[in-house]
């Protein structure tokens, strides 16, 4: 059969011989040269130029093969459409000539090519692990370069390079897709890593570009002002590189673009934090740069000016309007800059650090010596335009949307190289997919790709070895906002496994409820629950005193880490309409809103007692808290709930649950009746009983079970003498009496508490005084002994 790959043409042995001559030999032989041409003319100045002449031969043919070598077999450019004629020369170098033409040999050449590594560095894949599972059979080959050419052309590459056909055998391969699925590794995750170091190469093929026009046209002014108190954000570009080529593509880019090259005098940039503004105007800066933008703006360059750096070398009053003025004479007299002012509100108040420059830029734009950019906030554009209509009238408005998920990961993927060089680490392709899906949960505040960016920069400290993973990513959110995202460690799998008996050590029965709400945390935990709903959330009914309080605090505490990571609100106190604002309020007016409670803590439990006595609106907020998992507060600010159990407890029904136990009646027996009966009498409307995940009935506690209370909190008052190393201990006499004395059908495990004050503390407190009970006594209680 014909060999796909042609390994005995003219182009591949130039590949091979380029490999062989290497770079270094380039530098020896270009040295070699330039000494003998400095020989040459040593002699010449020495003794005669036809003496010189003699070392001109030599000279010449020591350079020829060093420039053949850099001008054609370094670059090996194409000759041609086809695979041959496309095939990058690294590839061609690395294939030897009686190598067997199918995929795992392939492979194996290939393996260690810098490109190759890349990919298995960036999505944790094995070399060997590969090459055992890539065929042998010479038809497969075919396919896998049939994609590395399809992934050259979705480059826009003229050669094929090491990358693609490295991509071409990876996506190629049946055998190796169980082990991608394995590894959480979908095709299209292979194809974007490839195409992430595509665009690298892409840029790296593009030539150096000078800054011969910037710096012509700086020659038409002397600009003092502009070097002190402006950062030249195109001669930083052209300095140290940029990682803008994916925004710079985008539809806010393009969309400033079009507005000056429609003659706008000024374009204000708006947009939620995080959208991009800044970033945008860089790109901008690199594509003037390139001289790829629109004729009206090739070769200029962008100043980015700072309100705090201009106000605090203003010395006396007038000093802001003059150097305003005086900078933007020394732009215009320049020529082709455009001044750019970040974050532009500090431009327009009267705040510290700040200044109202608004009548200075007017004039400015009127003028019209010094294009303008301005970035801000929509907030802060509606309040110029409020206070300067003519000033923002003047303004052409470029509107920055968020970009879709393929976007904000290319700028992770541009951002990312960038960060691995300054910061000497390597970042995995699914470090940059876990800072894009962990912060669209958890940072609503910001928008993309701004939030993605700023999770990915939090992750670097937690790398192992200088290896960002998404554990790293989950770690920086699990530090930052105190919530659990990683895959659970094992010690954490056996307690969630063993829930019921963890929470059963603080709670006397409710076997049904603890199931229920155990069964819900594991599945958040193990990544099943819905993730843009609450964790779980519950409905309590039953009588007073039963434990539905005792099991909300039981799974802050199991679950959570502690009872202090429960936020309680008594909803008996929020019967009115104006009570919303105070539940949403953002803590300019109440600090303890139920908003900033949980923007403070956002991995805890919510517990709404008696909920049946909120007011309508309240309920109707938490539907929506129910539904999507957030709320909003007075401001516009989404607070999400996502990792918060809600519990709502209620005694509606009580006297039914009270009655039909007492009968005999296991609580699902009549779970459903109850309900029905709850949505009759008007205490609870359906949609709002329908939204929660389950409704738990709690019974009331029987005797036997009062007694294990009694334990329970009898081990809470040895906790507190611990202190003074004094224990008690009631017998079963001194138990029942209490139980006896204590129990209340009607308020259950609760009178229990007080009845122990008396008949327990007290005595102990007598004793303690009395030096009856001293450091290291074990006190025990008998039924005479309580003060009942």
């Amino acid at each position: 059969m014909n060999e796909l790959i042609n390994l005995s043409s003219e182009r591949t042995k130039q590949a091979r011989l380029a490999r062989k001559f290497s770079r270094q030999s380039y530098r020896i032989v270009l040295a070699g040269s330039g000494i003998l041409a400095a020989l040459a003319l040593l002699m010449g100045f020495m003794f005669g130029w036809r003496y010189a002449l003699l070392l001109a031969a030599p000279t010449i043919l020591c350079y020829m093969p060093a420039a053949w070598w850099k001008r054609q077999l370094s670059v090996l450019p194409p000759s041609g459409n086809d695979l041959n004629g496309r095939l990058a020369g690294d590839v061609l170098a690395l294939l030897k000539p009686d190598m067997p033409q199918q995929p795992q040999s392939l492979w194996q050449a290939l393996s260690h090519h810098w490109q190759t590594n890349f990919l298995l560095s960036h999505l944790l894949l094995d070399r060997d692990t590969i090459t055992q599972h890539l065929s042998t059979d010479p038809t497969a080959l075919g396919q896998a370069l049939q994609i590395a050419t399809q992934l050259a052309d979705q480059n826009a590459s003229p050669v094929i390079e090491d990358a693609f056909v490295a991509g071409g055998l990876l996506l190629s391969a049946p055998d190796l897709q169980p082990i991608l699925t394995r590894l959480k590794l979908r095709p299209e995750d292979v194809a974007s890593a490839v195409n992430w170091l595509g665009r690298s190469l892409a840029t790296a093929r593009q030539p150096r570009q000078g800054f011969g026009g910037i710096g012509r046209d700086w020659a038409f002014g002397f600009t003092p002002l502009l070097d002190r108190f402006g950062t030249n954000l195109s001669l930083q570009i052209a300095n140290h590189g940029a990682h803008y080529s994916s925004l710079a593509a985008s539809d806010g880019v393009k969309a400033i673009e079009a507005a000056f090259n429609n003659n706008a005098r000024a374009v204000i940039l708006t947009g939620p934090d995080g959208i991009g503004k800044t970033e945008s105007v860089h790109a901008l800066a690199q594509l003037l740069i390139q001289g790829t933008t629109v004729p009206a703006l090739a070769y200029h360059q962008i100043i980015s000016l700072n309100a705090t750096d201009i106000t605090s070398n203003a010395q006396k009053a007038g000093d802001l309007e003059q150097i305003m003025i005086s900078l933007a004479n020394e732009a215009g007299r320049a020529g082709h800059v455009i001044l750019f002012f970040d974050d532009a509100q500090s431009f327009f108040s009267d705040a510290p650090g700040a200044f109202d420059a608004s009548h200075i830029l007017l004039s400015i734009i009127q003028a019209g010596s010094s294009p303008l950019i301005l970035a801000m906030s929509p907030d802060d554009y509606q309040r110029l335009r409020a206070k300067s209509q003519t000033l923002a009238g003047l303004m052409t408005p470029v509107v920055l949307q968020e970009l879709p998920e393929d976007g904000i990961m290319r700028i992770l993927e541009d951002t990312a190289i960038g960060l691995e060089s300054h910061r000497g680490v390597l970042i995995t392709y699914e470090a940059l997919h876990e800072a894009y899906r962990l912060s669209g949960r958890y940072e609503p505040d910001e928008a993309y790709p701004g939030k993605a960016l700023k999770l990915l920069e939090q992750s670097l400290t937690h790398g192992e070895q200088g290896l960002i993973t998404a554990v790293s990513v989950q770690q920086a959110v699990e530090q930052t906002r105190g919530v659990k995202v990683g895959t659970a460690a094992p010690a954490e799998a056996d307690a969630l496994l063993h829930l019921e008996d963890n929470i059963h050590q603080r709670m006397i029965n409710q076997t049904h409820a603890v199931k229920v709400v155990a069964s819900a945390l594991r599945r958040a935990r193990a990544g099943v629950a819905n993730p843009r709903r609450p964790i779980g959330s519950f409905l309590f009914l039953g009588p007073t005193g039963v434990g539905k309080t005792e099991l909300a605090k039981a799974i802050a505490a199991t679950y959570f880490g502690a009872e202090s990571n429960m936020m309680r609100l008594d909803m008996s106190e929020y019967q009115r309409p104006e009570d919303v604002s105070r539940l949403l309020s953002d803590g300019r007016e109440d600090s303890k809103s139920l908003i900033m409670a949980v923007r403070e803590q956002p991995f805890s439990v919510v517990l709404l007692d008696e909920i049946e006595k909120a007011h309508a609106n309240i309920l109707n907020l938490l539907l929506q808290l129910l539904d999507e998992g957030q709320l909003t507060d007075t401001t516009g600010k989404a607070v999400s709930f996502k990792d918060c159990v809600i519990i709502a407890t209620s005694n509606a029904g009580a006297t039914t649950i009270r009655e039909r136990v007492g009968r005999g009646e296991d609580l699902e027996s009549f779970h459903d009746e109850l309900v029905d009966e709850l949505i009759g009498s008007g205490q609870f409307k359906p949609e709002l009983l329908n939204r929660f995940d389950e409704m738990v009935l709690f019974r009331p506690l029987n005797p036997d079970e009062l007694a294990q209370v009694v334990g329970l909190m009898v081990m809470e008052i040895n906790q507190t003498l611990a202190q003074q190393n004094i224990s008690i201990a009631l017998t079963e006499a001194a138990i029942a009496k209490v139980v006896s004395v204590g129990n209340d059908p009607r308020l259950g495990a609760r009178p229990m508490r007080r009845t122990l004050q008396r008949a327990v503390e007290d005595v102990v407190a007598q004793k303690i005084l009395k030096s009856e009970a001293q450091a290291g006594d074990h006190v025990i209680l008998d039924a005479p002994d309580l003060a009942l």
